[in-house]
């Protein structure tokens, strides 16, 4: 009975000793939601005392395990030597937590960690009720760009009006110069007329080309006696400046068939007979003359 009473209050005895000599160590035990903690488990390392370190839980209620060190020997200057472990924790729920106690096996006798507690909340709400930007105001400065606009809508008109200045300047080059006659155009027509004859109206090419010539003979008459460039102008456009030098009605209407024949065998293939090929000719002729009479008479 003596025996067993002993053998109890020694259990008890190195209990309580190794107790002491196991240090649970943290930063903090007041923490918001998610800050961590930092634990750190010191016991004095003597030859044949440690049997088995702390084994860390799978689960712990209300806490993670953030990070575990590993286990790592201190040397002291007095050739004492110590265990330390630094874990890293923290708690995402709300309340007053114990951490529990860990066992340590000392000689073949465990013992536990000290447990502690941990209070776990959430900011201080703010009680000024004062609005706060998530980014400081920053100050813009504003263009105006009116006259930005303006100057560049100038621009873009000089440089509208310089390509069409180089078109048209570009499209008066290109364009064939007309042969300035020593003749009279009255006398040029006539001395043209009668070239025309030189042309067989019996082949297909010889008869376009004798109508294209006998309209360009008209135009260019005309042309210089109005001082106008007409040979760009349609068969219709040439009769409205032919009345205009006051031929009879009677006569322009038989100018228009024959500038009308020219046309079609110009742009429809159309091939006349000789003695049609002669009447055009003809009725163009006779325009001339009464233009020229006509202009003639007019002169002051």
């Amino acid at each position: 009975m003596i025996r067993a009473g002993l053998t109890l209050c020694f259990s008890f005895y190195l209990q309580f000793a190794f107790c002491q000599k196991v240090q649970t160590i943290t930063d903090k035990k007041d923490i918001l939601i998610g800050e961590q903690i930092k634990l750190t488990l010191k016991a004095p390392l003597n030859t044949g005392s440690l049997t088995k370190w702390i084994t860390l839980p799978d689960s712990i209620p209300h806490f993670e395990i953030v990070e575990a060190a590993k286990p790592d020997t201190v040397n002291f200057k007095d050739d004492s030597k110590a265990i330390e472990q630094t874990i890293i924790i923290t708690s995402f729920d709300s309340g007053r937590w114990v951490f529990p106690a860990l066992p340590v096996e000392f000689a073949g006798t465990v013992v536990n960690t000290d447990s502690f507690y941990v209070n776990v909340s959430y900011a201080p709400a703010d009680s000024t009720n004062q609005l706060r930007d998530i980014k400081p105001i920053m100050k813009v400065t504003v263009f105006d760009l009116f006259w930005v606009y303006i100057a560049g809508g100038a621009l873009l008109l000089l440089l509208i009006i310089y390509l069409l200045y180089r078109y048209f300047k570009k499209k008066k080059q290109d364009a064939p110069a007309t042969p300035v006659s020593k003749l009279s155009p009255f006398d040029e027509a006539v001395a043209e007329l009668k070239n025309l004859s030189k042309f067989n109206l019996q082949e297909a090419a010889e008869i376009k080309l004798y109508h294209i010539k006998l309209a360009d003979i008209f135009k260019n008459y005309l042309g210089r006696k109005q001082g106008k460039n007409l040979f760009n102008k349609t068969a219709g456009e040439l009769l409205v400046n032919t009345k205009e030098a006051g031929i009879p009605t009677e006569n322009i209407s038989e100018l228009a068939t024959a500038l009308r024949c020219t046309d079609a065998v110009k742009f429809a293939k159309y091939l006349p007979l000789s003695n049609e090929s002669e009447d055009c000719k003809q009725k163009i002729a006779e325009a001339i003359k009464l233009i020229e009479q006509q202009t003639t008479n007019n002169k002051p």
